[in-house]
């Protein structure tokens, strides 16, 4: 290749990392207890053995790929960076706090679990390693992996980091302590918790979206679309927005719905299988059609 495509290819590139990086949520996915190794990840993180095919990575030597320059062990994250990183770096207070900010808002016990956090100095760094490992990933800015073993972010050092890494860590606490909490809760509470703490949960962006579908007539709240969820890879800003939405009604308005979304956390620890959100809503607040009133009045408020 001569040097003018050389040039040309690499502009190509960065503008594609550019274009992807600027897409909200995260890309997600959980390798299940149980799958064998052959499409699972055998101890991705924790060693540097070669590993085997999942979620569509190559096999490759984890040493040569993750940034190893920096480690800083924080509370209950291990934080792995290709450049210097100060050990009292605000944003790496911020997310240590996060865990006991969770652990009060939901009722929910902390983990001494490692959550492994990977940054990137360079966005084009972070999406070579993506495309060349994660493949089958929807472009977004940072993603979060489970495995049996492990609990791991990556993601570039840019201008969002903030509130890409308080997104992917509140993953990482919740899956720490409920594994099995349902993709549209998941990312729902991710987005409660990515909004910095003095906004108290609020989302300005999705809720002027969701009220802008509103105003069009093109969108109402239904809990069961987004519990019929299972890949991060089809969720919409709609369904971001929503998730939020309905994360931000439970947890701030009655202490009654409050209690609806603790329990319903308690039981999925004890057991993924368990009564799904919406059937213990229709308990509480009777048919569906109240409670989609309910949480558009509650958007029309904010």
């Amino acid at each position: 290749m001569n040097r003018f495509l050389q040039i040309v290819c690499s502009a190509v590139f960065t503008t594609i990392a550019i274009g992807i990086l600027s897409l909200s949520g995260c890309a997600h996915t959980m390798l299940a207890t149980g799958w064998s190794n052959d499409t699972g990840i055998s101890e991705i993180f924790d060693t540097t053995e070669r590993i085997s095919h999942a979620a569509g990575l190559s096999t490759l030597s984890m040493a040569d790929d993750l940034p190893n320059d920096t480690e800083r062990r924080v509370g209950q994250l291990r934080i792995h960076s290709d450049f210097p990183l100060a050990g009292q770096h605000r944003l790496i207070r911020e997310l240590d706090n996060m865990r006991a900010t969770i652990s009060q808002e939901l009722d929910l016990p902390v983990s001494d679990e490692p959550i492994h956090l990977y940054l990137f100095e360079n966005p084009a760094d972070y999406q070579a390693f993506v495309q060349r490992h994660f493949p089958r990933f929807p472009g977004r800015r940072a993603c979060f992996i489970e495995t049996d073993t492990t609990l791991a972010i990556f993601a570039p050092w840019q201008e969002r980091i903030a509130e890409d890494l308080r997104h992917e860590t509140t993953h990482g606490y919740l899956h720490a302590v409920v594994p099995g909490i349902p993709l549209w809760l998941d990312e729902g509470l991710a987005e409660f918790f990515e909004v910095p703490q003095p906004a108290d949960g609020f989302h300005r962006g999705h809720a002027d979206h969701l009220t802008g579908r509103l105003l069009e007539g093109t969108w109402q709240p239904r809990i069961e679309r987004l519990e019929e969820l299972e890949d991060a890879a089809a969720m919409s800003q709609d369904h971001y927005a929503e998730a939020w939405c309905w994360a931000h009604w439970l947890l701030r308005t009655t202490p009654q719905r409050r209690q609806v979304i603790e329990g319903y956390l308690h039981d999925l620890r004890r057991d993924p299988v368990t009564v799904p959100l919406s059937a213990r809503l229709r308990e509480l607040e009777g048919p569906p059609s109240v409670t989609t009133q309910a949480v558009r009045h509650h958007l029309e408020s904010l």
